[in-house]
């Protein structure tokens, strides 16, 4: 699970879960932002992700929170579940003692799930790597922000040996206005007045 308004950060986190911990669901949340919610409409099929709504009816033993110290409690959770975060923000003070917490300190937790597949060598289809790509480069601004580490941009180089597509990430890292955005950007232009 991640947290809600899920960035790309987010939802490349879930996927590389996913991918590690094989017998794991990557749960989306209901609510994504608009572009990460356009990249998963456009290539849904190509990814392993669940909803809550077609999540198999089954007791949840452990849930693996990603880029969120935020549990959104989901069907089938019990008292008991397990709960293990993988975080890069540092830890909150009130997080609950009994959840274990493991400190990723990259730009990006994309990062982490990036440099564990990296050890078993596996290969990656190019829109996951594509995926795994645009979590870290929005998170570490394409690599520019202060908080990218070289652990970032050395998990970009092998998700780009990996087939990841530049162009596809940033048609979705930047995407242009809508057409009710550009209406109002463009009353605000026409009614600027500078006051001195």
């Amino acid at each position: 699970l991640t947290h809600e308004q899920a960035d790309f950060d987010a939802v490349a986190s879930l996927l590389g879960a996913s991918i590690i911990q094989s017998n794991s669901i990557p749960v989306l949340p209901m609510n994504m932002n608009r572009n990460v919610k356009a990249f998963i409409h456009l290539y849904s099929s190509e990814f392993p992700f669940y909803t809550l709504e077609n999540l198999p009816q089954k007791p949840i033993e452990t849930v693996t929170l990603v880029d969120t110290q935020s549990l959104v409690t989901i069907k089938g959770m019990k008292k008991d579940s397990q709960i293990f975060v993988i975080d890069h923000h540092q830890k909150r003070q009130d997080i609950p003692s009994s959840w274990n917490f493991f400190y990723v300190p990259t730009g990006a937790c994309t990062t982490y799930f990036v440099e564990q597949f990296q050890e078993i060598n596996g290969h990656l289809p190019m829109l996951h790597a594509t995926l795994l790509l645009t979590g870290i480069y929005e998170d570490t601004g394409s690599l520019t922000y202060s908080n990218t580490t070289s652990r970032d941009v050395m998990a970009v180089a092998y998700l780009l040996n990996q087939g990841a597509s530049l162009r596809i990430a940033t048609n979705f890292l930047n995407p242009p206005l809508s057409l009710q955005q550009r209406e109002v950007f463009d009353k605000l232009v026409d009614h600027i007045e500078t006051i001195t």
